[in-house]
């Protein structure tokens, strides 16, 4: 389902765009179609480019503790490989 994220500013005097996210996939569309079409959230809602790439969270690493565990388990698999495989 396709979700509106962020609005960006046009240029040249082209209409403002809306930066959606389909299933995955972002892809731009021109803000009246994005109204006529009526995703949502609504296009006055959404916040600009610039506030959104800055206020968006950059890859939530968590705790230390979550770090630790997800080295650890890391470790384990490159010895369960070698193991496996031979490789010491």
């Amino acid at each position: 389902m396709r979700r509106g994220l962020y609005r960006i500013h046009g240029v040249g005097g082209r209409p403002d765009d809306v930066r959606v996210d389909d299933d995955g996939i972002e892809m731009p569309l021109e803000e009246p179609l994005y109204r006529s079409r009526g995703y949502l959230p609504p296009v006055d809602d959404l916040p600009w480019q610039d506030d959104y790439l800055t206020k968006k969270p950059i890859a939530d690493s968590g705790s230390a503790a979550t770090d630790a565990t997800a080295k650890a388990d890391r470790e384990q698999a490159r010895q369960d490989f070698r193991a496996r495989f031979g490789r010491t």
